[in-house]
């Protein structure tokens, strides 16, 4: 089942429905086995210190598990919003380097990448938003490359410029595939099916309490559910960068353009 208009949500909404699921479903759950429970806890004095031991086990290896797993997400995210940024550089570098060209060259050049930018800004990041990766720099791209090596320099100045240039182009060339192969980026579903399983036994086992108060029992499942709703929030909306409204964005390209004037 495709999850994935989610993403299309407010965060705060994004954030309520996950949390308001975990806590119904921990709720709903410890109302309904209540009976059950107490009839199979009957008057052991020592059947909570059971099931706070197996809760404490159970969720020190959940919480490690879960906390390598979203330090993984955030740091995967991170990688990939840095090169989203230095891929702008790589662009704003460019564009500097072929304004020292002798004209028409510098003009043509400076348009076509100044075109390339505008794409990125108005189709090639609405898309990626969508998990479609774009495909329709790749004209732009090679129009670019073209009048690159068509440029013949003779001068000893204008020879070692073309040359920086071409592997600023390179790098460029090699930024892009690495934010292109990043926006369908996510965590597997076999790992997810981890997260989930987890989430959903460390939400059970606290049905398996015996409390003479039943206020105190629902605060405290209340909390539990809460929490482990956050944690998996969180690594829903960092799971794909480029989706959702906390996403690798294109600020550093509209800079750029900006400069471009």
């Amino acid at each position: 089942m495709n999850l994935y208009w989610v993403y299309d949500l407010p965060n705060w909404l994004f954030a309520t429905m996950v949390i308001g699921t975990c806590v119904g479903i921990a709720l709903v759950g410890q109302r309904l086995t209540q009976r059950w429970v107490r009839r199979i806890a009957g008057n052991d004095g020592r059947y909570n210190d059971l099931v706070n031991t197996t809760l404490a086990t159970v969720g020190v290896f959940f919480g490690i598990t879960l906390g390598l797993i979203s330090v993984g997400t955030w740091q995967n995210f991170a990688d990939i919003d840095a090169n989203a940024n230095q891929e702008a550089a790589a662009v704003a570098a460019l564009y500097s380097s072929v304004s020292n060209y002798p004209e028409p060259a510098s003009t043509e050049l400076r348009d076509e990448l100044k075109d390339y930018t505008k794409y990125l800004i108005n189709e090639a990041w609405p898309q990626q938003r969508k998990g479609i990766v774009p495909q329709g720099d790749i004209t732009k791209i090679s129009d670019f490359q073209s009048t690159l090596f068509r440029v013949n320099p003779v001068l000893a100045g204008h020879i070692a410029l073309h040359s920086e240039t071409i592997s600023e182009f390179n790098d460029l060339l090699r930024k892009r595939r690495l934010r292109l192969q990043s926006v369908t980026a996510g965590l597997p579903d076999a790992l997810w099916g981890v997260v989930i399983f987890g989430a959903l036994l460390n939400i059970f086992i606290p049905w398996f309490l015996v409390y003479d108060r039943q206020f105190i029992q629902d605060l405290m499942i209340t909390f539990m559910a809460t929490t482990i709703g956050l944690l998996v929030f969180l690594m829903a909306a960092m799971d794909n960068p480029f989706r959702g409204e906390f996403s690798v964005s294109s600020d550093a390209f509209q800079l750029v353009y900006q400069m471009m004037g």
